[in-house]
């Protein structure tokens, strides 16, 4: 199995989703952030916002030093790595996990349900609507 740092990813910092907005299809996140350009740089703040990669089957982190990823559709690997190889392998340098020439202090496995999905381009209207669903939301008292 090739590993990710083999592999010649996207930069992040293009199309790809990012941790903390909302992506096209639900499933399983893998959401990257406090991200930094060198493991060396001095944080003052809590950096930059990374990728969130999936909609994933699984994740799961081996003596936390690797972590492998596989996605529910392998033909979405392409959109992070540019082929659809399955499982992917993302190293960790030191305690900081390294995505396409990034480096992130924190990263989260979390669940998008469909309702919190990005809706598609609105093409009909003149106005397009707001991509929320805060109003169809159902709220317990």
């Amino acid at each position: 199995m090739r590993t990710a740092t083999d592999i010649q990813t996207k930069d992040p910092h293009s199309e790809l989703p990012q941790y903390g907005s909302k992506p096209k299809k639900p499933g399983l996140y893998l959401g990257l952030f406090h991200g930094r350009h060198d493991p060396r740089e001095h944080m003052s703040d809590w950096g930059f916002d990374g990728p969130a990669i999936g909609p994933l089957k699984w994740c799961h982190t081996t003596y936390a030093s690797k972590i492998k990823i596989e996605f529910e559709n392998a033909a979405d690997a392409a959109e992070y790595f540019g082929v659809t190889q399955d499982p992917f392998e993302l190293s960790v340098d030191a305690d900081l996990l390294v995505f396409g020439g990034m480096y992130y202090g924190d990263w989260t496995v979390y669940y998008v349900p469909p309702e919190d999905c990005e809706r598609p381009a609105d093409t009909f209207r003149e106005t397009t609507r707001v991509n929320n669903f805060i109003a169809h939301r159902k709220f317990f008292l």
